[in-house]
């Protein structure tokens, strides 16, 4: 096991030899380890960090509490002892070391996309070798990246995060849904449902997961299911975005009605 493990997705949760590291000062302690974990690939100037974090403090007050957060994570980390270093750190700069005895969710993640790119397959042909890159990527995303970790007045961190969260948003989507698409396909129904329901976790008003759930529940002998999703998808349409189930959607609930599909 990794020495020091991050697990970004979802919410902010980090352990030292999997002892659970909690005795960070401050959510902006946190965001400053998330940030330099995240963004490994190159050293950051100080002056950089503390406008990204304290971007309404005197810069002497600004790069003061930068060196108590860093402070901070170098004794969490363990940064001391670790051989070699967690942090690359001189009187200009700090970055997360790369190479260093990690692991980060994120990047994970990010690495089994980069896998699964490199073969290409309709959604029902996957091979092995790329279900299981899907898979595993499915179980490292537990939820929206830096869930409810909000430093206070920091906007260009916040801004940062948003980014990366969309995108990685956006990811797990389409993880989710080639994932159901392909054991709709292989005739495996509850999986299908399951990660149809992830979708719909994520994003609610995302008709093409409330049709792939529709199917999977009718294809599993749960008509009456399938149509109640139906109506619970336009429910939240019209309550969220004021709009009605695209011609698709409706129709694929006439043809559930008229009994097409069976299980």
């Amino acid at each position: 096991m990794p020495r020091l493990a991050c697990s970004f997705l979802g919410t902010f949760q980090v352990t030292l030899e999997e002892t659970p590291v909690t005795a960070f000062v401050s959510d902006k302690a946190r965001a400053l380890l998330a940030y330099l974990a995240a963004e490994a690939d190159r050293p950051h100037r100080r002056e950089t960090l503390a406008g990204l974090l304290w971007p309404d403090h005197p810069q002497t007050a600004a790069l003061n509490s930068l060196r108590q957060a860093l402070f901070n994570l170098r004794q969490v980390m363990g940064d001391q002892e670790a051989s070699p270093p967690m942090l690359f750190i001189t009187r200009q700069t700090i970055q997360f070391n790369p190479k260093g005895d990690h692991w980060l969710d994120v990047a994970a993640f990010t690495q089994h996309l980069a896998a699964n790119r490199q073969h290409a397959h309709l959604r029902h042909e996957l091979c092995e070798l790329c279900l299981r890159h899907l898979q595993q990527a499915a179980e490292l995303y537990r939820g929206n990246f830096l869930e409810g970790l909000t430093p206070k007045d920091s906007l260009a961190f916040d801004e940062w995060a948003l980014l990366r969260r969309e995108w990685l948003h956006g990811q797990a989507l389409d993880v989710f849904q080639r994932l159901a698409d392909y054991h709709e396909g292989c005739g495996h129904h509850e999986q299908a449902r399951q990660y149809a329901l992830r979708q719909i976790e994520l994003d609610p008003w995302r008709e093409e997961a409330h049709q792939q759930l529709m199917r999977a529940l009718a294809l599993n002998g749960l008509r009456s299911a399938a149509m109640a999703q139906y109506e619970t998808c336009r429910r939240i349409l019209a309550d969220e975005l004021g709009v009605e189930p695209t011609p698709e959607t409706t129709a694929l609930y006439e043809r559930i009605r008229a009994g097409a599909y069976q299980s």
